[in-house]
C-alpha cells in the first residue's frame, strides 16, 4: 500500500518528523516500510531566468559565457550547451542550490567553480538535471527552454511556483497478511499517533439515515459468504472529474481516477480500509432483490475489465433479481457500471467472509484492491460508517442526494475484553510496565481500558483489531511494539541444567555412535523412489501398503519408500563411479506404509524410522591421514560383525538369532540372514550379499553387502525391558582447541604419548587427537618424526578462561617432557 504523507496529515499531526523517522518508526513496529518516495521536484533554490548575451569562453571552443539574469541581478555562468541561446528563458540553479547530477542521479549541491579559468556561479539546468524528464520529456539535448510557462515578468520566480509542483512524500508499504486495519491511512494514522504520542483525527461521518423509500431489497440466503449488505439509492447525480486534490490522492496511491462517483468508492476504501462499489441504478433496475450466493457452473459475467469471468462453485456472486452484477469483495460487473450519462446509483458496502473471498477472487484469477483488503480481514464496525462517509462525499463531489438506504440485520460487533496482568508483562518481556503507561498506549491504539485492581486491567478489543488481537499475550505485543524493542533490556540467559534425553533420543543417538564408531559414514538419500531404480536393483514393494506421490514432477520420485537399501546401492554405484570403490556407509531414516484410508485426523500412512548400512570394498584402517589401507576385501562375516557389534552396544543383555533367508529377490540366497532377538522371536530386521545379478548389472566391481533393522522394534523391546541407555551428556558451556607439535622417536608410539597425556590427570581435557606427521631426516634427524596433537577443553560447570586453558597446557606439557624423551617445536 502507498501512504502519501500529504495525506496522512489530514489525519494525524506529523509537523516535524522526517519521513524516514516515520518510516523506520512503522518498520520497527510491524508495518514494514518499502522505500521513501519524494515527488513534485526535490531540487532547491531554482528560479525563472533569461539569458542575455553569449559570449566566448578565452580558453574553450566548446564553452561559452552566458549573461543570466535573475530579476535582481545579472552574473556570469560557463556553459556548454549548444541549444543555448540569448534571449531564452531558462531554469536558472543558484549557488547552493540542490540539483540533480546526470552521472548518477544523486543530489548535489552547487557551489562557486573555475572552469578553465573563468569564475561561475550558479547552473543553467536541463529537464533532467530538476529530475522532471517524465513530466516533460525533452525534445533535444542540453538546456531546457521554459517559455512555454514563464515571461520576464516572472524573472527570480522559484520554478516549482511556476510549474505548479506541489512536494509530496510517498511511502510504500507491505502490511502482514493480519493486520487489515494497515491497509487504510486512517489505520497507519492510528499506528504514527500512538509511536509518536500525536493528535489522531478521523473523519466525523453522520449516520443519518435517509428518509425516502426504496424498491431495492436485500435477503441474504448465505450468511457464512457475506453477514452484512448495505446500500443508500442516491439521485441527480451529476457525473464529472473528481477534485483536483483527490486525482492527485488517488494517484499517490497507485489508484488510476475515473469519475468524482468511482473516485469517492476507491477514496474511502484507502481512508478507511473498506471497499465499496456504485451500481447505476437505471442499468440495475428500480426494482429487485439483492442477494450474495455462490456461483452455479457454467454461469458467466462480464466484468468492468471487459473481460468475461467463468464462474464456479467457489466465486462469490452479488446478485439482483438472480442475475450476477457483481464478483463480491473482488470486481464489479461492467453492465451495471457507472458512467458519463449516469444520473441514479446505488452506493454498497459490504462485509464478505476473508477465506470465501480469498477462494472466490482464485476461481476467477482476479486480484484487486478490494479483494486485498477482504482477504485480510475488514473492520466490521466500520463497514456501515463507511457507507454513510461515501454518500457524503458523492453529495459534495457529485451534487448527489441520498433518498433511501436499504440493508440487511446489523452486524455483531461486541468488542471481546482481555484480562491484562502488569505483572505478566513483566514476567515475559523482563521490564516492569505501569497501569498509566498501558492505558495511554492502548488507547492511542483504540483500545478500551479499564482497572480491575492493582494488577489487572480489562482490555476491550477494537472491531478493526478483533481480528489478530484475541489473547493475553497480544496486548503484550502491542505494547512492546510501541514502546520499541530496542528499549526492552537485554540479558544472558541463566544456567539452567541440561534436559536429559528420552529413551528413544538415546537409542538414536546410540545408534549414530556405534555405527559411526564402527568406521560407517552417515548419508541422507531422498524419501523417494521410482520403477527405473526398484527395477534395477531387484526390490520389490508391497503394493497393498505403497503410498504414491500424485504431483511427482520427474518418473523416478514416484513413490515413498518401504527401504532404505535401494537408495544406499545407488549412492554407492555413484561413487564408484567417481572412482571411490571403498564405501562404508549408513542412513537412519523413515520407511512409509499405508495402513488405512486418510482423513482430517490422520494421513492412513505409518511411518516406521529403519537403519541401513552398506559396505563394499575394502577395509578401512588407520586413515587418520588417508595413506594407509588394508588390502582385505569385506565378506558376510564383515556385516554380520557390524550388526552385531551395533546390536550388542545397544542391548547388551539380549541374545541374537540368525537364520538363513532365500526368499529375498534382491539378495544373495546363500548369504543372507533374518536378524531376529532371542526374546519372543522378534524379527528385527535383515542382512546379506546383494544378488550378483544385480550386482553384475549394476556394474559393480566388488560384492555388495547390506543390513536393514527395525528401529521401532529395537525401541519397543528397549521400553519393555526399562533397559536405560547410556547418557550422551551435553556441556551447555563453549569447547576450546588447543594445538601442540613435537619432535619424538619413531620408536615413541602414539598409545604411549596418549596414556602419558591421560595419566597427567587434566580433568578439563575431552578429547586428543593426532592431525599431522612430519618425517624428515635433514631437518629432524634420523629415527625422528614431528607429531601435532589437538586438544579439546570443556568444563561442565562453566565457561573456561584464558588462565585455565594455559594452565592445562602447562600441565601437559610437563607431563610430556618429564616421561618422554620429546621436544617442542
Amino acid at each position: 500500500m502507498k501512504i502519501s504523507l500529504e495525506w496522512l496529515a489530514d489525519y494525524v499531526d506529523i509537523a516535524g518528523l522526517a519521513p524516514e523517522d516515520i518510516a523506520e518508526a512503522l518498520t520497527n513496529s510491524g508495518l514494514e516500510i518499502e522505500s521513501v518516495e519524494r515527488t513534485g521536484g526535490v531540487f532547491t533554490n531554482v528560479v525563472v531566468a533569461r539569458c542575455e548575451k553569449l559570449d566566448p569562453h578565452p580558453d574553450a571552443d566548446k564553452l561559452r559565457l552566458a549573461t543570466v539574469n535573475t530579476g535582481d541581478k545579472t552574473q556570469q555562468v560557463v556553459c556548454g550547451a549548444q541549444n543555448l541561446k540569448a534571449g531564452m528563458m531558462i531554469a536558472f540553479a543558484k549557488e547552493g542550490a540542490q540539483v540533480i547530477s546526470r552521472k548518477d542521479g544523486s543530489l548535489f549541491t552547487l557551489g562557486k567553480a573555475k572552469i578553465r579559468g573563468v569564475e561561475s556561479c550558479g547552473m543553467i539546468c536541463s529537464v533532467e538535471e530538476l529530475g522532471l524528464q517524465e513530466q516533460y520529456p525533452p525534445k533535444e539535448d542540453g538546456i531546457w527552454p521554459i517559455e512555454q510557462f514563464a515571461d520576464a515578468s516572472k524573472l527570480g520566480q522559484d520554478i516549482k511556483e511556476v510549474l505548479g509542483l506541489k512536494e509530496s512524500v510517498v511511502l510504500s508499504s507491505a502490511p502482514t497478511a493480519n493486520r487489515g486495519d494497515q491497509m487504510s491511512l486512517s489505520g497507519v494514522a492510528r499506528e504514527v499517533a500512538a509511536l509518536f504520542d500525536r493528535k489522531l483525527t478521523l473523519p466525523e461521518v453522520s449516520e443519518k439515515m435517509p428518509s425516502g423509500k426504496t424498491d431495492v431489497k436485500i435477503a441474504l440466503s448465505d450468511s457464512e459468504i457475506c453477514s452484512y449488505y448495505g446500500g443508500i439509492v442516491m439521485k441527480n447525480i451529476a457525473v464529472a472529474p473528481a477534485p483536483e486534490f483527490v486525482q492527485q490522492r488517488l494517484a499517490a496511491a497507485g489508484v488510476r481516477s475515473i469519475n468524482n462517483v468511482v473516485d469517492v468508492t476507491n477514496y474511502v476504501m484507502l481512508e478507511m480500509g473498506q471497499p465499496l462499489h456504485a451500481f447505476d441504478l437505471d442499468k440495475l433496475g428500480a426494482s429487485g432483490t439483492i442477494d450474495v450466493r455462490r456461483g452455479k457452473p457454467g454461469e458467466k459475467m462480464l466484468t468492468l475489465d471487459d473481460e468475461e469471468a467463468k464462474l464456479s462453485e467457489q466465486s462469490v456472486v452479488v446478485t439482483y433479481s438472480d442475475k450476477p452484477v457483481a464478483i463480491g469483495g473482488v470486481m464489479g460487473g461492467l453492465d451495471t457500471a457507472i458512467d458519463e450519462g449516469s444520473k441514479n446509483l446505488l452506493l454498497e458496502a459490504a462485509y464478505f467472509d476473508p477465506a470465501n473471498n480469498r477462494k472466490s477472487g482464485k476461481s476467477v484469477g482476479i486480484r484487486t484492491e478490494s479483494s486485498a483488503r477482504f482477504e485480510r480481514g475488514v473492520d466490521k464496525g466500520a463497514t456501515r460508517k463507511a457507507l454513510f462517509r461515501a454518500a457524503q462525499l458523492v453529495s459534495e463531489w457529485a451534487k448527489g442526494e441520498a433518498v433511501a438506504l436499504t440493508e440487511s440485520p446489523a452486524l455483531k460487533t461486541d468488542a471481546p475484553a482481555i484480562e491484562f496482568r502488569l505483572s505478566r508483562y513483566q514476567k515475559v518481556i523482563g521490564m516492569p510496565i505501569d497501569t498509566k503507561t498501558a492505558d495511554a498506549v492502548l488507547s492511542k491504539l483504540g483500545f478500551g481500558v479499564s482497572k480491575k485492581d492493582a494488577d489487572v486491567l480489562s482490555v476491550t478489543v477494537p472491531s478493526f483489531r478483533a481480528n489478530d488481537v484475541t489473547r493475553e499475550i497480544d496486548i503484550i505485543e502491542e505494547l512492546v511494539r510501541i514502546g520499541g524493542y530496542d528499549n526492552v533490556p537485554y540479558s544472558l540467559p541463566r544456567k539452567t541444567g541440561v534436559v536429559p534425553f528420552s529413551v528413544r533420543q538415546n537409542l538414536i543417538a546410540n545408534i549414530h555412535h556405534a555405527l559411526t564408531g564402527l568406521g560407517l559414514y552417515e548419508v541422507m538419500t531422498t524419501s523417494l523412489i521410482g520403477d527405473a531404480l526398484l527395477t534395477k536393483t531387484g526390490f520389490r514393494l508391497d503394493e497393498n501398503q505403497l503410498v504414491t506421490v500424485t504431483n511427482s514432477h520427474s518418473p523416478d520420485h514416484t513413490k515413498m519408500r518401504q527401504s532404505l537399501i535401494p537408495n544406499l546401492i545407488e549412492m554407492a554405484k555413484y561413487n564408484q563411479s567417481q572412482g571411490i570403490e571403498d564405501v562404508w556407509a549408513y542412513e537412519l531414516g523413515r520407511t512409509y506404509f499405508k495402513v488405512g484410508k486418510p482423513s482430517e485426523k490422520q494421513s492412513g500412512v505409518a511411518e516406521k524410522l529403519h537403519v541401513s548400512g552398506l559396505i563394499t570394498g575394502s577395509h578401512a584402517t588407520g586413515n587418520w591421514h588417508g595413506k594407509t589401507k588394508s588390502t582385505a576385501q569385506t565378506d558376510f562375516y564383515t556385516i554380520k560383525g557390524v550388526v552385531e557389534a551395533l546390536l550388542k552396544s545397544l542391548l547388551p543383555d539380549s541374545e541374537l538369532l540368525f537364520e538363513a533367508e532365500a526368499e529375498l529377490p534382491y539378495a544373495h540366497p546363500g548369504k543372507t540372514a533374518r536378524v531376529k532377538l532371542s526374546e519372543g522371536n522378534k524379527d528385527i530386521g535383515v542382512l546379506g550379499e546383494l544378488h550378483p545379478l544385480y550386482g553384475e548389472r549394476l556394474k559393480f566391481r566388488k560384492p555388495v553387502y547390506f543390513f536393514e533393522l527395525n528401529v521401532e522394534t529395537l525401541y519397543k523391546v528397549l521400553k519393555q525391558k526399562q533397559q536405560g541407555l547410556r547418557e550422551i551428556k551435553i556441556s551447555p558451556y563453549p569447547a576450546v582447541d588447543r594445538d601442540l607439535a613435537f619432535v619424538a622417536p619413531e620408536t615413541l608410539t602414539h598409545q604411549q604419548i596418549v596414556q602419558t597425556i591421560t595419566a597427567s590427570g587434566q580433568a578439563l581435557l575431552k578429547n586428543i587427537e593426532v592431525f599431522d606427521e612430519f618425517r624428515s631426516a635433514e631437518k629432524l634427524g634420523a629415527g625422528k618424526r614431528s607429531l601435532a596433537y589437538r586438544f579439546t577443553f570443556q568444563s561442565d560447570e562453566a565457561t573456561l578462561t584464558d588462565a585455565q586453558i594455559d594452565a592445562a597446557m602447562q600441565g601437559l606439557r610437563k607431563a610430556l617432557s618429564d616421561k618422554l624423551p620429546v621436544e617442542f617445536r
